[in-house]
């Protein structure tokens, strides 16, 4: 009889110190295995999932992990395109996130892949936005990336109705078939004659423009200037500004006449000079929109 007590009260202390381990200080509860089934794995060939947490509170996790190393891992042997670890928003109405990674003293979200012409992070796009990357750290940024020496891009964006895609090579040479606009001027960087980088600014336009430059000779007066082949297979042709700069004395140069194919120059007042000058053509591309300064989106 005393020993059938003895077990009792046993068996009432276990479950005293279940219930207590039960409760965390996060006011997270969770399921401890003690003793041999700590650490132990489930294996499953059906059903949704081996191991599943399921919360209907508003403000309780699903699945909860803390570990030294990493607090949650997921792997998959899977050669068809499954995840490693998978992050499903279900909600029809209001806004949730498939993935939230938050981080205090790192990366919020690190993707890696070992290989060739493959994404370290990749966002489908079905009805809203592929990926959202946002930092507001000083000095912090809400996307990085890095790629290899395998050439593979850096960040490729890819629309698979209409084709449309912009991407950024190893080399971080950025490429779009769409438009690229911005709300500030134009930068590049250039090395001068003594080694140091500055900025030079690209100049702006009211309507698209493709220019080109040269320098020809008049004989007797007159010169016929043909366009480059490059050129003229990218202006459309119906119109476009020549301005001209003469390298000698002269009277006066002006243009006597405009073809699809190049342009004529002639001396004022009847001269007869043989001479160089430069000129600078402005065109229109063949495949740009007409739009002169259109309103801006936002």
């Amino acid at each position: 009889m005393f020993e059938s007590l003895r077990r009792s009260r046993a068996i009432l202390g276990m479950f005293a110190v279940g219930a207590a381990v039960a409760i965390s200080s996060f006011g997270i509860v969770r399921a401890e295995l003690l003793g041999p089934d700590a650490g132990k794995v489930y294996h499953c060939s059906t059903g949704t999932a081996c191991v599943g947490g399921s919360s209907t509170g508003g403000a309780t996790w699903g699945v909860w992990g803390i570990a030294p190393t990493d607090g949650v891992v997921g792997v998959t042997t899977s050669t068809s395109g499954k995840a490693g670890v998978r992050g499903l928003s279900a909600g029809t109405t209001g806004l949730a996130d498939g993935v939230f990674g938050k981080s205090s003293n790192g990366n919020g979200v690190v993707g890696v892949s070992l290989v060739k012409a493959a994404s370290g992070v990749h966002g489908f796009n079905d009805k809203g936005v592929g990926v959202t990357a946002e930092s507001k750290g000083s000095g912090t940024f809400g996307l990085v990336s890095i790629a290899d020496s395998h050439n593979t891009a850096i960040f490729h964006g890819y629309n698979s109705v209409n084709g449309a895609h912009c991407t950024i090579d190893s080399n971080a040479n950025l490429s779009c078939t769409g438009t690229i606009s911005g709300s500030a001027e134009l930068q590049s960087t250039h090395r001068n004659d003594r080694g140091e980088r500055i900025l030079a600014y690209a100049p702006e336009s009211a309507s698209a423009t493709i220019e080109d430059v040269g320098t020809a000779r008049m004989n007797g007066g007159v010169a016929n200037v043909r366009f480059d082949s490059a050129f003229a297979s990218m202006m459309d042709r119906r119109w476009y500004y020549v301005f001209l700069t003469p390298l000698g004395d002269t009277r006066g140069l002006y243009v006597s006449m405009k073809t699809p194919l190049g342009f004529q120059v002639r001396e004022t007042e009847r001269g007869r000079s043989n001479l160089e000058f430069d000129y600078r053509i402005v065109a229109h591309p063949l495949d740009a929109s007409d739009e002169r300064l259109p309103a801006a989106s936002r």
